[in-house]
């Protein structure tokens, strides 16, 4: 019985052992990615995609989103809808903040904000739209294959700050 337990014990540790090398690798690619993200890189963020990537956010709220909000299947659909927005809204920083990130089974989940920063037209003057977010970024052989975000805007925080 005790050898049993010994042995059972060990074959915990090295599975615990196993999960722990193969989380570190996810987390230290979501979060690069996630800071090119925050940058509004999107450069950046594009070899960090497997080609049949898939980009959600069911929170997303605008013009011609149903009740799914966001959904783009495969890379260059993602890139697209990116860069689309890039183009349209300018951003100079969509600044995340993340109080907790964890990884498990290759998702790695950032809770915390997104502190958007916009330029207006008034020199010395930016926009801030501020607002909680969770975004789940699920990596398999080194590569992003879905990204999820999850917003609340339906209640921002937004308003005219000074340019810094």
């Amino acid at each position: 019985m005790k050898r049993t337990l010994l042995a059972l014990a060990a074959i915990m540790t090295l599975s615990a052992g196993a999960g722990a090398q193969d989380a570190p690798d996810a987390e230290t690619i979501a979060r690069a990615y996630m800071d090119a993200y925050s940058a509004a890189d999107i450069d950046a963020m594009e070899p960090m995609m497997a080609e049949d990537m898939v980009f959600d956010d069911p929170t997303a709220l605008g013009d011609g989103l149903g009740p799914d909000g966001i959904h783009r299947e495969g890379r260059d659909a993602s890139l697209a809808m990116l860069r689309d927005f890039i183009g349209t809204y300018n951003p100079i920083e969509l600044g995340f903040v993340w109080d907790t990130v964890f990884a498990s089974n290759g998702r790695v989940v950032f809770t915390g904000h997104v502190n958007a920063l916009y330029p207006t037209g008034t020199e010395g003057q930016t926009f801030r739209w501020r607002a909680d977010q969770v975004s789940v970024i699920t990596v398999r052989d080194g590569l992003v294959v879905h990204h999820q975000d999850f917003a609340n805007y339906a209640a921002p925080e937004q308003g005219l700050i000074p340019a810094q």
